[in-house]
């Protein structure tokens, strides 16, 4: 008995006693967490000056840590800085960087949107920001595609004050809502900057492109488009004294300005064939594409009209052979000719193109016709023996390319092109394409028979279609041809939806 005593004493002396070090308070702290010994008053006293300790010490370390990261943040910040000066580019000097500025941001989907284009150069760093907040060339490629918001005339404002007296290059596509109207008249006030416009409008924005006249000192290129036919004043033109390029679909030639002196290429409505007087004293006319609208009360056909001779043109691009009899053209090297519509009675649509090319003595080098016109291409024999381009429209038509195997039908062809624009073309394919490529492409035969050798075929199809197409090509040989060296390309009949300031010229 007295030993049991004795041994109780010892143990409640034991945790009566304050431990020495931390290591024994840990060891106590563990006991009485495993309730190996009781929590007595004397312990509670210990364990709460330590966990006042430990708080001040974690706060102390918490005060540590947050200098210490804020010093890293220091440090990082003044390698990157010295990092930069010793990158490259900061070697470059800032026209260079401009330039490079110039070619990553030429051409936005939408300047209205601020998170592409330019607009994201300016939060790199602080040289970038100052650049571009100080380069108005920079902010001279506008483009503008809806919808509108009321946020976009805030944004165009901003956009229109960076690029200052910059001249501007401006698409613009707008429709009839009151915001769409309000970026048109903000694009409208800004013609004396005009350099390349392209405009997609309805006519009632259209109509007011007559407050312009006498302020448009700078264009130089003009592309107009309305979802319909449109008749909307030109008068403003005959003040653009450095306009070079008018793609004017929606605009009859007879309104073409007479004072166009520096005008190269031009696209217009003809309605009369008298109209062509309007364009052929513009001695300046390169490249010219007329288009032919079919108006009941006027018909194309002018009785006796003699031709007017256009000397210095040289690419003529029509949708209806009959304005060809009011032409002649003895420097043309291309023609084109896509038809609205195909006449099947005789040789209707072949001979106002062979007395076209016969009264103009010309020597073409590049053709392009309808593929119902191959199968009448011997009465251009002898007037078309220098083409070495031939482009080949199909529609919703496929007669066959068979005239084209015979060595005398366009001697000179060394590249051929296929525009292909129904997508269900594919379906009734009759075949017999590439029979005629191996026929012109073979070498022994181009030399018996004294022709150029074709080493290029080009197909323009629309993008559904066109590898289906392709594929059946190469199972009629295309593959094999391409091993021999034929060049083979692949294209779109159309342009890009955001391709601007691009005609249908061929220049």
């Amino acid at each position: 008995m007295q030993f049991h005593s004795q041994g109780f004493h010892n143990m409640l002396s034991d945790s009566t006693r304050l431990p020495d070090d931390k290591s024994e308070c840990e060891v106590m702290i563990t006991a009485i967490l495993r309730k190996e010994r009781p929590l007595l008053d004397a312990d509670v006293s210990w364990i709460e000056k330590d966990v006042v300790a430990y708080e001040q010490e974690l706060f102390d370390l918490e005060i540590q840590v947050t200098q210490l990261i804020r010093q890293r943040e220091r440090l990082e910040c003044s390698l990157s800085r010295r990092k930069s000066v010793l990158s490259p580019i900061h070697r470059l000097p800032r026209d260079i960087i401009v330039e490079v500025f110039r070619w990553v941001v030429h051409h936005p989907k939408n300047s209205l949107d601020a998170t592409k284009g330019v607009w994201p150069l300016g939060q790199v760093c602080g040289w970038w920001r100052d650049i571009v907040s100080t380069s108005p060339v920079l902010w001279s490629v506008v483009i503008l595609n809806p919808p509108y918001t009321r946020h976009s005339v805030d944004i165009l404002t901003h956009h229109f004050c960076r690029s200052a007296e910059s001249p501007l290059w401006i698409a613009v596509k707008t429709g009839d809502s009151t915001n769409d109207g309000r970026v048109f008249d903000m694009v409208i006030q800004k013609s004396g900057l005009w350099k390349m416009v392209c405009i997609n409008a309805p006519l009632t924005n259209l109509e007011m492109l007559s407050s312009i006249s006498g302020n448009i000192p700078l264009l130089e290129e003009l592309y107009v488009f309305c979802r319909r036919q449109a008749h909307f004043s030109t008068d403003a033109l005959s003040s653009a004294p450095s306009l070079r390029r008018a793609d004017l679909e929606a605009m009859e030639i007879s309104h073409l300005p007479l004072n166009a002196s520096l005008l190269t290429h031009f696209t217009g409505t003809l309605y009369h064939l008298a109209d062509i007087q309007y364009i052929a004293p513009i001695q300046t006319l390169i490249d010219i594409r007329i288009l032919f609208c079919d108006n009941p009360d006027g018909p194309l056909d002018s009785g006796n009209l003699l031709p007017v001779e256009m000397e210095q043109l040289q690419f003529l691009s029509v949708t209806d052979v009959r304005i060809l009899d009011a032409l002649t053209t003895p420097s043309l090297r291309k023609f084109d000719y896509r038809p609205g519509s195909i006449s099947n009675e005789g040789d209707t649509d072949i001979r106002p193109l062979r007395d076209f090319l016969a009264r103009s003595a010309c020597s073409i080098e590049h053709l392009c016709i309808c593929v119902e016109m191959i199968q009448k291409v011997h009465h251009l024999m002898a007037l078309a023996k220098n083409v070495s381009y031939l482009t080949v429209y199909y529609s919703k038509g496929h007669p066959a390319l068979d005239p084209l195997t015979l060595p005398e039908t366009l001697p000179m062809m060394k590249s051929l092109r296929l525009v292909i624009t129904d997508t269900g073309w594919r379906r009734r394919y009759p075949g017999g394409i590439i029979d005629v490529v191996r026929q012109r492409f073979n070498e022994e035969r181009a030399a018996v028979l004294n022709v150029t050798k074709l080493s290029c075929l080009r197909i323009d199809c629309v993008d559904d279609s066109r590898a289906e197409f392709i594929d059946r090509l190469k199972g009629e040989g295309l593959d094999a041809l391409e091993e021999e060296g034929l060049e083979l390309k692949k294209g779109s009949p159309y342009l890009r939806v955001d391709e601007y300031w691009t005609g249908s010229w061929f220049t």
